[in-house]
């Protein structure tokens, strides 16, 4: 993720609604980098995830969609 300011708080959603992880981001770096764990530290599964960003400073909530795709060879040719 970038763009964030200084202090944000990042909840993860699975399409199900189901909350998969809450991040806490409080440093300078616009970036903020997921390992792809649930808060259980096992590697989310391929899918949809929604993003529920906090953003205190600024007084402003951010949604964002996320796919992610584990495990995909792409094979040398076609």
């Amino acid at each position: 993720m970038n763009h964030l300011p200084r202090r944000a708080t990042i909840r993860i959603f699975n399409l199900a609604g189901h909350l998969v992880r809450t991040l806490h981001k409080d440093s300078d770096s616009q970036f903020y980098l997921w390992d792809l764990q649930n808060e259980h530290q096992v590697l989310a599964a391929s899918g949809l995830y929604i993003l529920h960003i906090e953003m205190p400073d600024l007084g402003k909530v951010k949604i964002l969609k996320l796919a992610i795709v584990l495990g995909t060879e792409v094979p040398d040719f076609y």
